[in-house]
């Protein structure tokens, strides 16, 4: 019923990073330095912003991609079995006439072509949304809840708007190196012979408010 195609693996891939991201949970540290040399006092204010990560944030993102994943198969059957329900229709409507052999074996040979082809009737785009839905729904409400919970604290530090869009794009992408890094660790060791660096799980930048 269900025909999987190899690049349905990356876009489950693809589902997947994109709901984890969504559903971090922002964390922002300050850190307030005083450094006094008479007669100068040298201050500054640095701001740490990682993230809450829980490996069943993983399954959760897992699960609701393997339902769009069903989804778009189920809606792939059905786009599929559509004309062949409408070459049926028409036959048992049309009155039937003694067929010769040679008529009998082009209507097979016709059949077999058609149902090998790329003939396809139109994407069921209702079914596919309703297994998408899930998806769709917790990407988009996790995402704006957890974007405004972080421009809620940061913009006390006098921070723009498009600075906390841009900072909240660079922590899922900081997440999503170190997702990929973690199991290359091992490996890296055996090939080089050297340790592997794992990147930080934060961001850290002086906002110069103390100047």
């Amino acid at each position: 019923m269900f025909k999987a195609k190899y690049r349905d693996i990356g876009f489950f891939v693809l589902l997947t990073s994109m709901h984890v991201c969504s559903v971090l949970q922002p964390v922002v540290e300050a850190q307030a330095n005083f450094k006094s040399a008479y007669p100068s006092v040298d201050r500054n204010l640095i701001l740490q912003l990682g993230y809450i990560y829980n490996h069943w944030m993983l399954v959760k993102a897992m699960m609701y991609s393997l339902l769009v994943m069903i989804g778009l198969w189920y809606s792939r059957h059905l786009q599929s079995k559509e004309p062949q329900e409408s070459e049926e229709k028409r036959d048992i409507l049309k009155l039937p006439e003694p067929l010769t052999a040679n008529e009998v074996k082009k209507g097979w040979l016709n059949r077999n072509t058609q149902n090998s082809g790329t003939e396809l009737g139109p994407f069921p785009v209702k079914n596919f949304l309703l297994f998408a839905l899930p998806w769709l729904l917790t990407f988009l409400a996790s995402g704006l809840i957890n974007y405004l919970r972080l421009y809620m604290v940061i913009q006390h530090f006098c921070i723009s708007n498009w600075k906390a869009i841009q900072l909240y794009g660079e922590l899922q992408v900081l997440f999503l190196h170190r997702l990929l890094a973690v199991p290359l660790i091992p490996y890296w060791s055996k090939i080089t012979g050297g340790a592997f660096n794992l990147p930080g799980n934060f961001i850290s930048f002086e906002t110069h408010l103390l100047d």
